[in-house]
């Protein structure tokens, strides 16, 4: 994960909720407290002391109404312990390296559902397109493009990406013109381009956040399913995990084809689609900043980063902050 530019200072309440000083997450309708720099109820918008992600967290028409609704629109999602079965086994920390997991992550997976669901199917044809050392030219094949078109247009038709469409244009951030917002998303997460200014083309947002590349060290890899078939293939060895959160989120640590990740995040059993859109709302919304909602019960926070030396919006990375 890159380095924040932006310093947070964080209060662990003895309850063992998590809330940041400055911000509304967790603190929606609490009521005035002069020891915090801003305030998060209703009264703020009179007397102007807001934080600045009030109306995203807790307002009408917020980021967390819309996290919610597509949640709820996810009918992909894999269910936990019915249709795959996790083992987090021991805990590590993340500065350091050792094997506190003797087993696999992935106790299980219903295959025979994965295979059954479009996305799914398409999301996996994508994964070999990629060549994953940081440094190394790439390009793709006219085949290779027509698998993104057709895993791009099953996305673009499910419930929780055209959710996600109307809150950006309704909102203000995109025109009203579906196939103009087609080409958005795949300017931000399949053309191809350099990792560092004058470098070689050789990455996108696909291939960071839910392939996964490697320098010295594992890049991105922020997604579940790319998780269970490379460990089920024997090229990743999960050694523990560092920190889990809801909605089902894990913090893990492993090793990957010889290089080693001390801690990728990502969402459990979500479905390629709603990953993309709940990414694609916060990269949009909140460029290389931290989004911040309440998704399912709980106070989620997403990190997205844009590719600063090329002109628009590419993702860098994207991936839940735990």
């Amino acid at each position: 994960m890159m380095s924040s530019t932006i310093t947070l200072c964080f209060l662990l309440l003895s309850s063992g909720v998590l809330h940041v000083y400055g911000s509304c997450v967790g603190r929606c309708n609490d009521p005035l407290d002069n020891t915090k720099p801003c305030q998060c109820n209703s009264h703020c918008v009179q007397y102007n002391d807001c934080c600045d992600d009030y109306h995203d967290v807790c307002g009408q028409g917020s980021l967390s109404s819309l996290a919610d609704t597509l949640w709820n629109l996810d009918v992909n999602r894999l269910v936990a312990d019915t249709d795959y079965v996790i083992n987090y086994q021991g805990q590590v920390n993340e500065n350091n390296k050792y094997d506190n997991a003797p087993l696999p992550f992935f106790t299980s997976l219903n295959e025979n559902k994965v295979d059954s669901i479009t996305s799914y199917v398409q999301f996996k044809s994508l994964l070999d397109n990629y060549e994953s050392t940081i440094g190394q030219a790439e390009d793709l094949t006219s085949q290779e493009w027509g698998e993104i078109d057709a895993f791009l247009d099953t996305v673009m038709a499910s419930g929780v990406m055209q959710e996600a469409f109307k809150y950006l244009h309704e909102n203000g951030h995109v025109p009203n013109d579906a196939a103009q917002f087609r080409e958005k998303l795949k300017e931000m997460w399949f053309n191809l381009y350099p990792r560092s200014s004058g470098g070689v083309i050789e990455s996108s947002g696909f291939e960071h956040v839910l392939v996964g590349e490697h320098r010295s060290t594992v890049s991105g890899f922020h997604n579940w399913l790319q998780f269970f078939l490379q460990e089920d293939a024997g090229r990743l060895d999960y050694q523990g995990f560092v920190k889990t959160g809801e909605p089902r989120i894990v913090g893990s640590q492993f090793d990957w084809v010889g290089y080693w990740k001390s801690l990728g995040s990502f969402f459990l059993g979500t479905s390629p689609e709603f990953d993309m859109s709940l990414y694609s709302v916060c990269a949009i919304m909140h460029p290389n900043a931290v989004c911040s909602f309440h998704m399912n019960g709980s106070d989620v926070r997403i990190q997205t980063w844009d590719i600063g030396h090329k002109t628009g919006l590419q993702i860098a990375s994207a991936y839940p902050i735990l």
